[in-house]
């Protein structure tokens, strides 16, 4: 069961790295309208998405299951915060898109990882000192 566990863990943190390294390449092919601030920031969330997938793979843990959530939420909320330009549809869809995704798979990283926490012993029997 642990190895289904393991191989699910490591599907999603392969699909945020397909994502980040997608928004990495689309700023070759990106409508931008010249638009270099659209163009870097789509570059360097790709970067951070990508990143953070690849740290995931390394070691499943809880923060890098938080982190996915993180920049999902970040990716969503770009297009707003970074006030992309109008006529950029095609990067302000993709940001949103790869980003909701992400944090959907950060979300579901945190639930498995709460249900597969080991339990705490509160009471047991005590050892003797000699």
């Amino acid at each position: 069961m642990a190895g289904n566990r393991n191989v699910a863990e490591i599907s999603r943190d392969a699909i945020v790295v397909a994502i980040g390294v997608a928004l990495v390449l689309a700023t070759i092919w990106l409508p931008a309208n010249g638009d270099q601030e659209v163009t870097g920031a789509v570059l360097i969330l790709g970067m951070l998405a990508a990143g953070c997938g690849l740290w995931a793979m390394g070691g499943a843990s809880r923060p890098s299951h938080w982190m996915h959530l993180i920049i999902g939420v970040i990716l969503v909320v770009a297009p707003l915060i970074l006030a992309f330009p109008r006529g950029v549809q095609s990067a302000d869809i993709m940001v949103v898109v790869g980003g909701a995704i992400i944090a959907v798979i950060g979300v579901v990283g945190v639930l498995a990882s709460r249900s597969k926490a080991p339990t705490r012993l509160t009471a047991g029997p005590r050892q003797q000192q000699i």
